[in-house]
């Protein structure tokens, strides 16, 4: 059985290449000068989905380009609001089948919102603001794909109710941290956080066209199985940060009072 999809060469070659040549690039680069170290990457401590190698790679080279964005000129907000464009763009494109295309803009938009907050602190102008601002726009970009592949999807369930899925996983990963943070509290890292949950979603929007998985019926099931993958993971991750939260408030006296 042929499970390879034909199709004209499209933005999967351009991702395929990319990903390689920055691998080989900082693998020179760590023969020659060592890691390229960076704080917040070393804070995000590497899980058994995403080594320290590919993180480590992928930052330094958006921290070349962000040196590149800074030489322009160009402004922390306006790599911000381009970053939303970009995602807003997964929409048509994957509620209309071009699961490629999306993961393209998917990628592009997700270099953007890492290459701002680069810029910024590159010219010391971080700002709580900012932080907002870049927040509100990550929430956006997380879901706008799933939102898309749910258009796609409406006339299978469970393939929507995947999607459903994903993006309740997604949101409530990101709440329950953020709540942990307004109270003080340094969760440690679990499953499924933002970078990974990016990396797998565009894998399978960028293969899904591409690859035949016989005796199922969906279609593209490739991409339905990389984002129940994420969808599940994420819920998973979702309740060990609520339980893991509720421990550290109860510990440090902070839990359920009952009456007498």
């Amino acid at each position: 059985m042929n499970w390879i999809v034909p199709l004209p060469l499209g933005p999967l070659w351009l991702i395929a290449l990319t990903i390689p040549v920055v691998f080989i690039a900082y693998g020179a680069r760590v023969a020659l000068l060592g890691r390229a170290t960076d704080p917040r990457v070393q804070r995000e401590h590497p899980t058994a989905l995403l080594g320290s190698f590919p993180m480590e790679a992928g930052h330094w080279a958006l921290r070349c380009v962000g040196a590149v964005v800074d030489t322009a000129g160009i402004s922390p907000d306006a790599v911000t609001w381009t970053s939303l464009v970009l995602t807003f763009g997964t929409v048509p494109l994957a509620a209309t089948g071009h699961f490629d295309w999306a993961a393209l803009l998917l990628a592009l938009g997700s270099a953007c919102d890492a290459i701002d907050g680069i810029v910024a602190r590159r010219r010391a102008t971080c700002s709580d603001s900012g932080e907002v601002f870049d927040a509100v726009v990550d929430r956006y970009a997380d879901a706008m794909p799933l939102v898309g592949l749910a258009v796609y999807y409406r006339q299978d369930v469970l393939a929507l109710c995947v999607m459903l899925l994903t993006i309740i996983g997604c949101s409530l990963i990101s709440y329950v941290r953020a709540k942990a943070e307004s109270m003080q509290l340094n969760v440690p890292g679990g499953l499924m956080r933002r970078h990974e949950r990016l990396v797998y979603i565009g894998l399978g929007l960028a293969v899904g066209p591409y690859i035949r998985v016989p005796f199922v019926s969906s279609a593209r099931p490739i991409t339905v199985i990389a984002v129940a993958f994420v969808g599940v993971l994420a819920n998973i991750a979702a309740a060990q940060l609520t339980s893991k939260t509720r421990r550290m408030l109860a510990q440090s006296g902070r839990g359920p009072r009952f009456s007498r």
